[in-house]
Formats: C-alpha cells, sequence, structure tokens
C-alpha cells in the first residue's frame, strides 16, 4: 500500500525535478522510481498501451481528447481506495505533482510534450489531476456508461468542469450536470459555459438537494434557463 499521506513534494523540489527532465529518442530520463511505486508505474504504462492500441494511437502526430478520456477512465481505475487513493488524496496537489514529474513523466510528454503548466506549475492545469478530476465529476456506475457519456466531449469540456469549481466541488450535482450534458445531445461549449455559470451564481443563495425534484429538477432548470439566455443572446 502506498503512504499517500506522507508524500511530500512540493513546488520548488517539483520545478527542479523538472527541470531535470530529458527527452531522449524513446524515453525520457531520469526515471527513477521508489520500490512502493513501481508497480503504479508499470500499472499506468499498460494502461497507456492498452489506450494507444485500441484507438490506433500510435499513428497520430498529436494526442487529443480521446486519449484524455480512455486514459482517464484508466487513471480513475487504478488509482482507487484499494490502494488507499481517497478524494483527500485527490485534492493534494504534492501528489500530482510528483506522479506527473517522479513516476509517469513520459506518459505525460506524449500528451503535453514538456509543458510546465501540465506537469506541476498550474494546480487547475496539472494534466492527472484533471482528468481524474474529470472522470470523478461525471461518473455513472462504470467506466463504459461513463464513456458513453463523455465520449461527445472535447478537452474544452475538461477545462471548463475542472477549472470553474465555483464555491466547490458538488460531486453528485457535477455528476447530474454530466448526465443531463449528455442526454441534450448538445456539445455546444456555450451552452455548457452557460450551465456552469448559471450554477456558480444560484449556488450563493440556493440548495440543489431543496428545491423541487432535487439535483435532478435543479439541473433540468439550469439547462433550460441556459438555452433560454443562449435563444436571447442571438
Amino acid at each position: 500500500m502506498i503512504n499517500w499521506h506522507n508524500l511530500r513534494y512540493e513546488f520548488g523540489a517539483a520545478e527542479r525535478d523538472f527541470l531535470k527532465l530529458q527527452v531522449l529518442t524513446t524515453s525520457m530520463e531520469p526515471i527513477s522510481i521508489r520500490e512502493e511505486f513501481k508497480d503504479l508505474r508499470v500499472r499506468l504504462i499498460a494502461a497507456r498501451d492498452e489506450v494507444f492500441e485500441k484507438h490506433n494511437l500510435d499513428s497520430s502526430e498529436k494526442l487529443g481528447y480521446t486519449f484524455d478520456l480512455s486514459f482517464g477512465l484508466k487513471v480513475y481505475d487504478i488509482l482507487n481506495e484499494q490502494i488507499g487513493f481517497t478524494n483527500r488524496i485527490a485534492s493534494n496537489d504534492d501528489i500530482w505533482r510528483y506522479l506527473s514529474i517522479c513516476i509517469v513523466p513520459d506518459i505525460v510528454h506524449s500528451r503535453w510534450s514538456l509543458n510546465e503548466e501540465r506537469y506541476y506549475k498550474s494546480s487547475r492545469r496539472i494534466w492527472l489531476k484533471t482528468i481524474w478530476w474529470y472522470i470523478h465529476l461525471s461518473w455513472r456506475t462504470n467506466s463504459f456508461i461513463t464513456y458513453d457519456i463523455l465520449s461527445s466531449n472535447t478537452t474544452d469540456t475538461i477545462q471548463q468542469l475542472v477549472e470553474r469549481p465555483g464555491i466547490g466541488y458538488h460531486t453528485e450535482l457535477y455528476r447530474e450536470i454530466m448526465l443531463q450534458y449528455n442526454l441534450y445531445g448538445n456539445s455546444s461549449r456555450d451552452l455548457f459555459r452557460r450551465v456552469l455559470i448559471l450554477n456558480t451564481a444560484r449556488l450563493i443563495t440556493i440548495s440543489p438537494e431543496l428545491v423541487e425534484d432535487g439535483v435532478e429538477g435543479y439541473v433540468n432548470d439550469l439547462f433550460e434557463k441556459a438555452k433560454v439566455l443562449g435563444t436571447v443572446k442571438t
């Protein structure tokens, strides 16, 4: 079992180690794995290879949303409570910086090259963190159903959801938003953005659980009002 609670990897250490990373022809160095993390790296590398093969991504010049979603589901499955990974752990940037730079920098590189924001520099843009929270805030029953709900979205959807937490992550609420967004059959970034902005404003004075039909009714009203706002603007 990995002792996540004792892991300390602050910004300065992450910056120092990031600057040491070198991209070679077929590998990335240095990658020196502590014993307790070796199995985790093996599983994450295997997950990446499986996603690459399934979606024929080896021939892609640039990875995008398909990789974010498919690998995100794998990461979410691997980082679970059975290995001591919880929501509290997932809120700790030390963890994500360490995984990004010390455990699988080669995987992060395959998606974002050496973009420092995606490894450690910007809390809400650390790639492994964003895809884990994207899946967590969208989860429905299992990975197959979750994939279907999210398959029509884009990288912008991840940014809108994870980088706009408002006054905090209300998991049940965001899962309902993602479900209904899919049911509307509208992948418009403007609709999604309006829903999230409206939700942020309403949460200051409204508890979704207390409105008629609870969270489901609250979210349904968000979409209906957001559609009206979009019509008025056009």
